[in-house]
């Protein structure tokens, strides 16, 4: 009988230890993407901005950047869709 609790005890620790390592790997490719992320965000804020400025409305900073968000959140939506597809497609 104790053998059949040791055996339990080390396959869930087992199951423990892989599921922390799959966690942390997670984490740590997230924390790359941020950095990735973050390293475009100048590029994409000022290439937005210049598009902005190019249209014309540059009258009010609110609204300056209230555009300038929705451009950027528009191109982010765009990405995820593709990005979402190619998962999607490599599935089935």
């Amino acid at each position: 009988m104790p053998r059949q609790y040791l055996s339990k005890a080390r396959e869930k620790a087992s199951k423990l230890k892989a599921e922390f390592k799959k966690q942390t790997v997670i984490a740590i490719l997230a924390a790359l993407a941020f950095l990735i992320a973050l390293s475009w965000r100048d590029f994409i804020s000022d290439s937005v901005n210049k598009i902005v400025e190019s249209l014309g409305v540059s009258g009010n900073l609110y609204l300056f950047k209230l555009f300038s968000a929705l451009i950027v959140t528009f191109l982010a939506v765009l990405g995820i869709l593709i990005i979402s597809r190619f998962k999607t497609e490599e599935n089935q």
